[in-house]
């Protein structure tokens, strides 16, 4: 993969799997040009499918960094425009979403690799120190969790509560300070 061409078709690739803004098929280079003619069909064949299967949707306005740890998981809610210091805008243990809302969600570790479940939803990410992983969720309203946490190891298991929209302001009202969101 070291040729300029499958840089710049790896780098497409890059940019709509992290959401990024999606190019129309009319608005891709042609980054097939490259490949022998018996592949270019496939390859544009292969780049309209991409293109049309990440249609573009607005970056999520929540992100929040979880981070494993010995203790347990760690949640950082990063507000766009939040001016709070590290610790305001924390919550230890169970991660509190809004339901039916985009969130960007960010793993890492601080120790060791730990893995951040929710098999229910096909969410299986590891939190690996000096390594952030990363997902978009999107879940209804309820309590979840990792029933797969192995007991007996050092396995720290996923508790996520979704509350509805009206029921997530007034906790977040009351969890995070108000630096921790966008002045305005």
């Amino acid at each position: 993969m070291t040729g300029g061409r499958l840089t710049s078709f790896g780098g497409l690739l890059l940019a709509l799997v992290c959401g990024s803004a999606a190019p129309s098929v009319a608005q891709t280079p042609d980054l097939c040009s490259g490949q022998p003619a018996a592949m270019q069909k496939p390859c544009r064949e292969a780049l309209e499918l991409l293109v049309q299967s990440n249609p573009q949707e607005p970056e999520p306005s929540r992100r929040i960094l979880a981070t494993g740890t010995p203790q347990g998981w760690r949640y950082d809610y990063l507000q766009p425009g939040g001016a709070g210091s590290d610790d305001d805008c924390v919550v230890n243990g169970t991660l509190v979403l809004p339901a039916d809302t985009p969130v960007r969600l960010l793993v890492t570790a601080g120790d060791k690799i730990r893995p951040w479940r929710l098999p229910q939803f096909g969410l299986d990410l590891s939190g690996i120190p000096g390594r952030i992983e990363e997902a978009i969720i999107k879940l209804p309203p309820g309590e979840v969790g990792d029933q797969a946490a192995s007991p007996g190891t050092d396995e720290i298991p996923v508790t996520v509560r979704v509350l509805s929209s009206d029921a997530y302001a007034e906790w977040e009202g009351q969890a995070l300070p108000p630096s921790c969101f966008a002045s305005g």
